[in-house]
């Protein structure tokens, strides 16, 4: 008896449907355990035209086991996996890592997939392997764009889709467009696509500023002869105004260009790729355009960031498994300056000729059909070499703890330098038919973020932190190192599957804010109305916890199917809870699907969350339950596929514990509380693919 595969990936895509037979179908023949059901058309294993009416396409997440989403505005999701976010979680966008340009992550890497481009979006469940990215301490999320095929023949052939939907709860609309040409050798691609919505509303009235706008733009060519592969993709994504009532900004702007090629091919029995990308995005923030600013304190903000990424592997086979060998990097320069629209001599640098550069190799051996035996072990080197410019501010030379602050951080150190070594072992072993333990452990690092070593002044560029505090930096601050450790269980039977985790990790040198003992910053922080600034310290800590995936067929053509989460995650140096950990929740979805048709409604359970973090003055939320129903009609013949649903049916206020806390005045969200959810949305979908 061979062990299945036990690496599995959770697909995040289309959960309308759980469809027990792919559940089983990929346990049992390869490495991705799929979550969506039985294709009614095309469509239906297509997340950019799934019966879900996420904008943000990082709240796909929530539909997947141990992971959830830190949302601080429409097209601000920060990616969290398993009480781990932001910086933590490696998201690896169609082989990049973008380098997005706000301090507070309103574009992180999720935000230049738009929706409709999305072809999946993976995580990788549990220990990810050393070859997903340069720093996985979080876990790595793989997001892939939908992509030409080359076709059979000589000759060349057309195919392409259009799409439009629109939503109730913000008057918002989608429309999207693509056209291929491909034939055996060449394929192209162009696609195109517009989001656009007013203020979201909530049970209670409206969420101010939420309003947003996103235009974005792909072309790609690929070349096929042999077993080679060249290929050349462009993306221009264009954000217009688009609130962040979390922050103490909203983002008015964030264009960017992405470009990546690369080559894949075989010699002999290797498999070999090298791929290259540069991403350019130019950034502007402000706190008065979309929002009221106090005179004399308005204020813009214009970021700059680019980036040059590389990847270059070898997949060999070596005794009888495959010997993965690697070396990749990414290079990050990043600007950013802040300036008064009523006063041409005010500025503050806070973060000049930033370089975060990252240097990795690895090595990775994985069998999987070792009798009952299944074996993943990896070894990876990462450089991160960081640097920073001098810095300045106009109001130095009236503010004797400021000028303090801006010289000291110019006369520090400012090249740092870490040497990370990451190590995987996960290791699976088939009890009986249909019933695998997997094991793992690992030693996993992450180098401080720029904000974390470079923030000089008391400001909120905190990655999205978004918890009202001002922060400052530490040059000086240690990598995170985190052990961790998993057991899990995939059990499957004719009608029926479940796939239980459980996991620990042990984190030395944790990054989080403590209360700042430096007399100017505090003083700084007083006079921009904190007194009890944070500064970025070292800690310990450590998180742990259960989340499962199941699937089971009922009668006739019924099928149920969810998952559950909950992770707890605490300081280990002091008593106190880590900042922004989702609470323990369910989602149960109960699906009646045909050939063409298939109805799903749909539970979301979440618990109150009572283990919040003082340091960071967190505050408890209360649980609540949601209840969904979607539907999808397809027409094969034609193309064509037409679907509908209403969120949160029963209208129901509720305040998920990972969104952010109100920043606006004149919103119906009360100052310092924390953003509801959307009340009832009804939305449609129309698509057509030819």
């Amino acid at each position: 008896m061979s062990a299945a595969p036990f690496r599995h990936r959770a697909l995040a895509a289309a959960l309308f449907a759980t469809g027990l037979g792919q559940f089983q179908a990929a346990c049992a023949d390869h490495d991705e355990i799929v979550v969506w059901g039985d294709p009614l058309t095309p469509f239906a294993a297509d997340p950019g035209l799934a019966p879900l009416a996420e904008t943000n396409t990082a709240l796909l997440l929530k539909r997947v086991a141990g992971a959830n989403v830190n949302f601080n505005g429409t097209l601000a999701g920060i990616a969290q996996y398993r009480g781990m976010y932001a910086e933590r979680v490696n998201v690896d966008l169609d082989g990049m890592n973008v380098g997005n340009a706000c301090s507070n992550n309103m574009d992180a890497p999720l935000h230049y997939l738009p929706r409709t481009f999305v072809d999946r979006l993976e995580v990788i469940r549990g220990i990810a392997p050393v070859s997903s990215g340069l720093e996985t301490i979080g876990g790595t999320v793989i997001a892939r764009s939908r992509e030409a095929e080359f076709g059979d023949a000589e000759a060349f052939g057309i195919s392409g889709q259009v799409a439009a939907g629109g939503q109730s709860v913000d008057g918002g609309y989608s429309t999207s467009g693509e056209i291929d040409l491909a034939n055996a050798h060449h394929r192209f691609r162009a696609a195109a696509s517009r989001e656009a919505g007013n203020n979201r509303d909530f049970g209670d009235g409206t969420i101010r500023p939420t309003r947003y706008e996103r235009n974005a733009f792909d072309a790609g060519y690929a070349f096929q002869r042999g077993d080679d592969v060249f290929n050349l993709d462009y993306r221009r994504n264009d954000t217009g105004e688009t609130g962040t009532p979390a922050l103490p900004m909203d983002d008015i702007y964030s264009d960017a260009d992405l470009v990546r090629g690369g080559w894949h091919g075989h010699r002999g029995a290797a498999e070999l790729s090298a791929e290259l990308y540069w991403n350019g995005v130019e950034h502007l923030m402000s706190n008065y355009r979309m929002r009221r600013a106090t005179p004399g304190r308005r204020r813009d903000n214009l970021a700059e960031a680019d980036t040059l990424g590389w990847r270059t592997q070898a997949a060999l086979p070596v005794r009888g498994g495959t010997l993965r060998v690697g070396a990749d990097g990414h290079l990050l320069d990043y600007d950013s300056l802040i300036t008064d629209p009523d006063n041409a001599m005010f500025f503050a640098r806070n973060f000049d000729d930033v370089q975060r550069d990252r240097y990795g190799l690895y090595a990775e051996w994985e069998h999987l059909a070792l009798g009952r035996w299944s074996v993943e072990a990896g070894l990876r080197w990462t450089h991160v070499s960081m640097d920073a410019g001098q810095v300045d501010a106009s109001m130095a030379m009236m503010m004797p703890p400021l000028a303090l602050l801006r010289n000291t951080f110019n006369a520090s150190d400012r090249s740092q330098h870490d040497d990370n070594v990451d190590a995987a072992l996960v290791v699976g072993y088939a009890l009986q038919e249909g019933l695998t333990v997997e094991a793992g452990v690992a030693r996993k690092n992450r180098s401080p973020s720029h904000q974390e070593r470079y923030l000089w002044l008391p400001l909120e560029a905190t990655g999205g932190l978004a918890d009202g505090n001002l922060y400052v930096g530490d040059v000086n601050l240690d990598p995170e190192t985190a052990w961790q450790f998993e057991l899990g269980l995939d059990w499957r039977r004719p009608g029926f599957a479940v796939s239980p985790r459980a996991f620990y990790h042990h984190v030395d040198d944790y990054i989080q804010g403590i209360p700042a003992t430096n007399p100017a910053v505090i003083m700084v922080g007083t006079m921009n109305g904190d007194p009890t600034p944070l500064q970025y310290a070292n800690v310990d800590a450590r998180l742990w916890g259960v989340d499962v995936e199941w699937t089971a067929d009922l009668a006739g053509p019924w099928e149920v199917g969810g998952i559950l989460s909950w992770v707890r995650g605490e300081r280990r140096d002091i008593d106190d809870n880590l900042f922004r950990i989702a609470p323990l929740n369910t989602r149960v979805d109960l699906t009646y699907a045909l050939e063409r048709w298939s109805v799903t409604l749909e539970g979301e359970l979440y618990a109150p969350q009572n283990d919040v973090s003082a340091t960071n003055s967190e505050t408890k939320s209360a649980g609540y339950g949601l209840l969904n129903l979607y539907g999808q009609y397809a027409w094969p013949a034609l193309g064509l596929t037409f679907t509908a649903g209403v969120e949160n049916v029963l209208d129901k206020t509720y305040r998920p514990h990972l969104n952010g806390i109100n920043r606006v005045a004149g919103s119906d969200v009360a100052l310092g509380a924390r953003i509801p959810g959307d009340g009832v949305n009804g939305f449609v979908q129309v698509g057509w693919r030819f």
